[in-house]
C-alpha cells in the first residue's frame, strides 16, 4: 500500500496542479470556470483523504510520501487561494450583473414613460 499511496499523492498533486493552472487561467479571462470545475478539485482531495489519515504511520516508513505530501499541502493552499479569488471575482460580477439589471429597469421605465407622453 505505500508504493501505492505515494503514487496515488503524486497524481493528486498532478491534478491539482493542472487544475490551479485552470483556476487562474479562469481568472485572468483565458476560459471559464464551472461548477465542473469544483467537482474535479473535490476528486483528488477525496482521494488522498485515506492516506491523510494513516499518514503518521506511513510517513516513518517512506520519506518519499513525506515529500509528496508536503508538496500536496502547498497545493492545497494554493487552491485554496485561488477558490477565494474566484469567490471574489463572481461576487463581483453578481453586483454587475446586479446593478446592470437595475440600470435596464430604469431605462424601461424611461421608455414606457416616453411612449405615455408622446
Amino acid at each position: 500500500m505505500a508504493s501505492s499511496a505515494v503514487e496515488q499523492v503524486r497524481d493528486a498533486n498532478a491534478k491539482l496542479r493542472l487544475l490551479i493552472s485552470r483556476t487562474r487561467s479562469s481568472l485572468a479571462g483565458r476560459c471559464n470556470f464551472s461548477a465542473g470545475d469544483v467537482r474535479a478539485i473535490a476528486e483528488p482531495v477525496g482521494s488522498v483523504q485515506p492516506i491523510i489519515d494513516e499518514a503518521a504511520t506511513l510517513r516513518t516508513t517512506r520519506p518519499d510520501l513525506d515529500a509528496e505530501l508536503e508538496t500536496y499541502k502547498q497545493n492545497l493552499r494554493e487552491v485554496q487561494v485561488a477558490l477565494e479569488q474566484m469567490r471574489v471575482m463572481l461576487m463581483a460580477r453578481r453586483a454587475h450583473i446586479e446593478s446592470a439589471r437595475g440600470h435596464l429597469a430604469t431605462l424601461s421605465m424611461w421608455n414606457a414613460t416616453l411612449r405615455l407622453t408622446r
